[in-house]
């Protein structure tokens, strides 16, 4: 039942935002009473919280699985560029701009997991690709923090709407520029072979 009231509110949520959907819309689609959602999730902050977090480790149980397989690092960096193009498909910034204005301390949440995702599993990435001579020798430290502050500031609901940028677009806008400016030429070689393939 709990994860059934999740689904649903994941649905409404990004369909209709976050501060608009109401728990009457997401009882009547669900076919149940306010009441039976309460029981599970007391406050709509609650379900809210619940959806986030499900969502964060939806988009983990991806990413790690991509980061740990035996893939050089550029397929690992062009596998995840999928993934975040899949998972910003079903977002729009105006959802990603009312989860920041009435749900600040999910947005923190959200803001946190993503910079932890980024330094802890792209910074052994970005080693792994210095060791197979496909990125040049700049300190880690430095790439990761350009990386992190990057998707900070672009992948952000202020840029976004301020600029006409789709989240997709922008994402991936912003890691090619980035990994065009780290890879070898033997690491150029091996994108220019992977967008044939």
């Amino acid at each position: 039942m709990k994860e059934k009231i999740i689904g649903i509110g994941t649905e409404k949520f990004f369909k209709e935002g976050f501060h608009k959907t109401t728990m009457d819309e997401i009882a009547a689609d669900l076919r149940m009473s306010k009441k039976t959602i309460y029981k599970h999730f007391p406050t709509k902050e609650d379900l809210v919280q619940a959806v986030a977090k499900n969502f964060m480790q939806i988009i983990k149980g991806t990413i790690i699985p991509i980061l740990s397989s035996d893939k050089n690092a550029i397929e690992k960096l062009e596998g995840l560029m999928n993934v975040l193009a899949t998972t910003f498909q079903k977002i729009s910034s105006k959802m990603m701009d009312d989860l920041r204005r009435h749900y600040p301390s999910r947005w923190d949440e959200i803001d946190k997991f993503r910079t932890e995702m980024m330094f802890g599993n792209l910074t052994k990435v970005i080693e792994q690709g210095k060791k197979e001579g496909l990125f040049l020798d700049y300190p880690t430290e430095i790439v990761i923090t350009i990386f992190v502050s990057a998707m900070r500031s672009v992948v952000n609901p202020d840029f976004i709407l301020n600029n006409n940028f789709s989240l997709k677009e922008a994402a991936i806008t912003s890691l090619k520029i980035m990994i065009s400016g780290i890879v070898t030429e033997k690491g150029k070689k091996l994108l220019v072979k992977n967008k044939r393939d």
